[in-house]
């Protein structure tokens, strides 16, 4: 028989791997086969704990979020202008059903952990090395070798896009590693999120903060370079000053200069062609009516010639537009919903988040190239929900507790000698 605190230590490392398999976008529908049945021996976990308990807070924000995921794709199923149903394989169930497999998933985790912060922000920390400790196995592998470690290659069979075509003097061949995943961009977002969520329930910058974001920029893919040298850039600003802070200033110069340099070189490596599409995708957003812009396509919809593609080869690259979250989560989110929608989650969120730091850090959010659809963001969105944010004068407040207890438990102690003495 399993004591209380055997299933415990069990069911936080289900987490974790219920929460790293999540996160790996890239598996697509082999994660759902790996996370149903940890989610089920962890359900038959949590029963089996003689102190378990159904958080409440946590059962009403699955109910809320479920309810909000329904009600949201009800005008395109009744295509209330101007919302569409235009995707004949993506139905209402498809889109309700997947959305609540993942919220539920977030929502397991939550009450597998039973609401508490700090096992919250464990098992993200874990998270977060799992996925480093991938990413800098591919980096100190591969640049000296030329051999890179493609998990994702070996699982799929559809091998990650490390290849940058950049030579640099000195360094040589540039290799850009994506950890589990199939681009450097798509890991450094999900790091950004993975960040997020742990800043949101710790302000501290530790070393394993700074060490992600690092690695975001040592992904170099374009778009990551400039999500990293915003993080690193309000991490320094923020901290105490010190002859390290002050030598890397001095420095910065370099730094970016050097930043620059190699992401300068990667989009003259691709040619014309990235950055093209980027930018047909944009025009084809913003060529919509006005309408359309306000409101968007809705959840089942999208922009009438890209959705005549998808339903027949699903080829979009083929209309000379990127797929339709490459150009930021923001445009997405405008897509779907239009600059309402997007004004709506944008204003919430900034609302919830409440620090600097967590506004900054959601605001690199909405630049990464990551779908509101995938589970990494529901994750972080049912966190932000469910949970207020620690801050950092949360944080003080119960240092300056802990330092008057043990003035008083001194206190104590001094009298008690004294006593002893008399």
């Amino acid at each position: 028989m399993m004591t209380n605190t055997k299933i415990s230590q069990v069911v936080f490392w289900l987490s974790v791997a219920i929460v790293s398999i999540g996160f790996m976008e890239n598996i697509e529908a082999l994660r759902y086969d790996l996370m149903v049945p940890l989610l089920g021996i962890g359900w038959v976990l949590h029963f089996l704990d003689t102190n378990n308990k159904i958080d409440s807070q946590s059962t009403k924000s699955f109910i809320w979020i479920s309810l909000l995921v329904a009600f949201i794709a009800l005008p395109s199923v009744f295509k209330i202008y101007p919302h569409m149903h235009n995707l004949v394989k993506y139905t209402y169930y498809s889109f309700v059903v997947g959305m609540m497999v993942k919220i539920f998933s977030a929502y397991s985790t939550f009450v597998f952990l039973k609401g508490d912060i700090n096992k919250l922000e464990k098992m993200i920390k874990y998270v977060i090395i799992f996925n480093l400790s991938m990413f800098f196995l591919q980096f100190i592998v591969v640049f000296p070798t030329g051999y890179y470690i493609d998990p994702l290659r070996a699982i799929t069979g559809e091998p990650s896009r490390y290849g940058g075509g950049m030579v640099i003097p000195v360094i040589g061949q540039v290799y850009r590693c994506t950890g589990f995943f199939e681009e450097p961009s798509t890991y450094a977002g999900f790091i950004v999120v993975l960040l997020a969520s742990k800043l949101y329930l710790n302000p501290k910058v530790d070393k394993l903060v700074i060490v992600a974001a690092i690695s975001i920029i040592m992904s170099f893919s374009v778009a990551a370079i400039a999500y990293g040298l915003i993080i690193i850039g309000y991490f320094l600003l923020r901290s105490k000053g010190s002859y390290l802070k002050y030598i890397l200033f001095l420095l910065s110069p370099l730094l970016v200069a050097a930043v620059i340099g190699i992401a300068l070189e990667r989009l003259i490596s691709q040619g014309g062609n990235a950055q093209d599409i980027r930018d047909n995708l944009n025009a084809m957003v913003f060529a919509q009516q006005l309408p359309i812009l306000i409101f968007g396509n809705g959840a089942l919809g999208i922009m009438p010639a890209a959705a005549d593609v998808m339903n027949t080869t699903g080829a979009i690259y083929r209309l000379g537009i990127a797929s339709l979250n490459d150009n930021g989560m923001w445009l997405f989110f405008i897509i779907k919903f239009g600059y309402v929608g997007l004004a709506i989650i944008g204003s919430y969120l900034f609302i919830k988040t409440k620090s600097t730091l967590n506004r900054i850090i959601l605001f690199v959010i909405f630049l990464t190239k990551l779908s509101f659809l995938y589970f990494g963001f529901v994750f972080y969105f049912f966190l932000v929900f469910n949970n207020k944010p620690v801050l950092e004068s949360d944080i003080e407040d119960e240092d300056e507790d802990e330092d008057e207890d043990e003035d008083e438990d001194e206190d104590i102690n001094d009298e008690t000698s004294h006593k002893n003495v008399d």
